[in-house]
């Protein structure tokens, strides 16, 4: 089969590796379609490394093409996409149903190799069913809205809350969106003008370059969400919090953030952590989804093959576009 690997920070290949066959509970995925996030470009970077070569990638969705041993309840065909992180199933954190933070995890394309391969194996249990008639595009993007999704649910955002939302990438847009869906008032800050006019489209009611545009009146939120994934915009959301309100931070910055804690003790604030999703908030992102309430696709900016995957993380690291997805069966493959 062919995959692409990261062998060097910005230097990827086309390689040819042998098929794996899955093991007891597990199954076959060809890959139809995968999407670029903010990990993969940490990774494609350098500033996080898991050793190479390493294949990334985790925001995909295929068709079953092999069934494991033990597995049912699924058919060689079916349309799906994948929970890419997968628990042990046996620590005290997945018996409490919490597997996104479970100590043992692997991780498509973060701990094991990701999904910019023709075939992956996975757990079946980790195997999510495409709504009917979603196509594998939209299939491919249900991760990263479930990220978006439980961060806004952690962020309590309900009618007349005033959110604001740090950072318009694929993940601040989602969220933005999410938030507007439960009937509060959202604000986003993004220095890229183009992901602030999305922004509006996805329903937010104000957008800024920067939080020093914000009005006198505007300055204070019931909650703000981290999604730029950068340490300089974490103290700022904790000076953004009303007293009383609540920071949640869901972006992965690797330098330290610099937080005057003080602005925490003296407006009580809540701090929450929001990371990856369970499996409630991605059955609710695929529903979201399906029945049109979010439109995912309008944050696909480019598309490209398998063998153009190098293009497409050159020019994401360049910030030329928002967000790109990988098809896996374009002819050129």
């Amino acid at each position: 089969m062919l995959v692409t690997q990261l062998v060097a920070p910005h230097e990827m290949i086309l390689a040819e590796r042998r098929a794996s066959e899955p093991g007891v509970g597990e199954v076959r995925i060809a890959v139809h379609v995968v999407g670029i996030c903010g990990t993969d470009m940490e990774f494609y970077s350098g500033r996080r490394e898991n050793g190479y070569p390493f294949i990334l990638g985790h925001e995909c969705a295929g068709t079953i093409d092999a069934l494991g041993a033990g597995v049912t309840g699924w058919n060689l065909g079916d349309r799906v996409t994948v929970r890419p992180n997968f628990g042990c199933g046996v620590c005290d954190r997945c018996k409490e149903g919490r597997d996104n933070i479970c100590p043992n995890s692997r991780g498509l394309g973060v701990t094991i190799d990701g999904c910019l391969a023709q075939t992956i194996i996975a757990p079946a249990r980790y195997v999510f069913a495409l709504p009917d008639g979603m196509d594998f595009e939209t299939g491919a993007l249900i991760e990263p809205l479930a990220v978006a999704d439980r961060a806004v649910r952690r962020a309590e955002a309900g009618s007349g809350r005033r959110i604001l939302i740090l950072g318009a990438g694929s993940i601040g847009l989602f969220a933005t969106r999410c938030a507007v869906l439960e009937g509060a008032g959202v604000t986003v800050c993004d220095p890229i003008t183009e992901r602030l006019a999305l922004a509006r489209q996805f329903g937010a009611n104000r957008t800024v370059t920067s939080v020093e545009d914000l009005r006198s009146d505007e300055q204070e939120f019931d909650a703000v969400i981290e999604t730029a994934g950068v340490a300089e915009t974490v103290p700022i959301a904790v000076r953004r919090a009303r007293p009383g309100g609540r920071v949640v931070l869901t972006g992965i910055p690797m330098n330290p953030a610099m937080i005057e804690s003080r602005w925490i003790v003296w407006r009580e604030l809540e701090i929450h952590g929001s990371f990856i999703y369970d499996a409630s908030d991605f059955a609710r992102a695929a529903e979201r989804l399906h029945d049109g309430s979010i439109k995912a696709l309008d944050v696909v900016t480019h598309r490209f093959g398998l063998k153009q995957a190098a293009d497409a993380f050159e020019l994401i690291s360049r910030r030329g576009g928002l967000k790109a997805l990988i098809n896996l069966s374009q002819e050129d493959n």
